[in-house]
């Protein structure tokens, strides 16, 4: 026999739903997403071992840029701005304007820009607004052949370098095979055509990719950075690339500042307003510990591979360990080179 619930009942009830809805609305607020940044790595290959990031939007917004899509005075200038500043340190920015010319669109006018590279090869991926149907249109023209189908979703477009060089003076070869993502504005390029379909998979599954953790997460949110993954960050920041005497003198700089341990992983990034981390990972958390105080005393040393004190390119405000990491904050100096300075080895805040 059926029983009516009562007025109390159903009361008691609605009251719950409430309090689980809202619960459950609280969770999904406060439950950490990955970054924009994060998202983008997560999309590259998973063998990748550097990584160059510019969000493209956030560059704009920072300088004040109004539409820099084309090849006029205002692209030459927005894109001079930036490269003064360290903040286009993308793969593509350097061609920008002939791509803007040749292929139909601008990396200075997406929403942002990933590169990738490991020993396989070299992988771009840009998200833009831009008209990728002009873009298909272009990469045809210039002797591209096509997939046959799924032109705008995924196919791959094989060039080459002949169909590369056909636009004059451009020597973007992460361009040589393409695919074109028109619903998710996404352009993907890669040097080989393997890269290219294993980067494509990552789009379509949404897995398998870089496992970006918590040294890209740690990196905020930032305008450009330069990632280091696995063992190449003490393979390309190593100082025994320096002169000897150069050497010498670092590896006294580090016993004063009380030694340093192995990177598994080491990112630089440039955030809005001048702010500056620098992101260090090691194997454990004793690690970290001990080279928060040694990287800090290295931070204000005189580089002497570079040349370059680093106190001239950037004001140090902390340094400190969180688990696994060392995370530096600071200020980058007017007119300092901070990815010139401490993303490109060799580095004695980086060294190995």
């Amino acid at each position: 026999m059926f029983t009516r619930p009562s007025p109390r009942a159903l009361l008691v009830t609605g009251v719950v739903l409430l309090l689980v809805a809202g619960a459950a609305v609280t969770a999904w607020r406060l439950w950490p997403r990955p970054t924009e940044f994060e998202s983008a790595v997560s999309m590259l290959p998973k063998q990748t071992q550097r990584v160059i990031w510019t969000d493209w939007a956030g560059v704009r917004e920072e300088l004040g840029a109004g539409d820099v899509s084309g090849t006029d005075s205002a692209a030459e200038e927005f894109l001079a701005e930036a490269t003064d500043r360290e903040l286009a340190t993308s793969s593509l920015a350097s061609s920008a304007l002939l791509l803007a010319d040749g292929f139909g669109f601008s990396p200075l006018a997406a929403e942002w820009e990933v590169f990738g590279q490991s020993a396989e090869g070299q992988v771009v991926v840009v998200r833009t607004e831009q008209d990728l149907g002009t873009v298909r249109d272009r990469v045809r023209d210039l002797g591209y052949t096509g997939p046959g189908k799924d032109e705008l979703d995924g196919g791959v477009w094989s060039g080459g370098p002949d169909a590369v060089a056909k636009v004059t003076g451009l020597t973007a070869y992460q361009l040589q095979t393409m695919a074109l993502f028109e619903d998710e504005g996404l352009i993907v390029g890669s040097d080989n055509r393997e890269e290219l379909e294993k980067t494509i998979k990552i789009i379509r599954e949404g897995e398998g990719g870089v496992d970006t953790g918590e040294l890209l997460e740690a990196a905020g949110e930032p305008l450009t950075a330069t990632a280091l993954l696995q063992d190449r960050a003490c393979a390309e920041l190593s100082l025994t690339q320096a002169a000897p005497d150069a050497q010498t003198t670092a590896r006294a700089l580090v016993e004063q500042a009380g030694g340093v341990s192995p990177l598994t992983g080491y990112v630089v990034a440039l955030l809005p307003g001048d702010d500056l981390r620098v992101v260090f990972g090691f194997e454990d958390e004793e690690r970290a510990g001990r080279n928060a105080r040694s990287r800090a005393a290295l931070a204000r040393a005189e580089d002497p591979a570079q040349y370059v004190a680093y106190p001239e390119v950037f004001d140090l405000a902390d340094s400190e360990a969180d688990g696994s990491l060392v995370i530096l904050t600071g200020k980058v100096r007017a007119d300092a080179f901070p990815m010139s300075s401490l993303a490109t080895g060799p580095v004695l805040l980086a060294t190995c």
